[in-house]
């Protein structure tokens, strides 16, 4: 798996979790909020990183991995 594939799902994953976060908040389940709150945005940290690292990755595989 491409690094910039992983990326997306790590902030689909982040931003689940912050949608998780914005819901518990009202009803008064802090705890949880900030754990979803802290986890997603360490998650999309992580995301942001993935992303630049492959920013030059091409998106179509190369006539060597075609071949495999």
């Amino acid at each position: 798996m491409s690094a910039g594939k992983m990326a997306v799902i790590f902030f689909a994953i982040a931003l689940v979790l912050t949608l998780v976060s914005c819901v518990l908040g009202p009803f008064g389940i802090s705890g949880w909020a900030i754990a979803c709150a802290v986890t997603a945005c360490f998650l999309a940290c992580v995301a942001l990183f993935l992303a630049v690292s492959s920013w030059k990755e091409t998106d179509d595989p190369s006539e060597e991995e075609k071949r495999k």
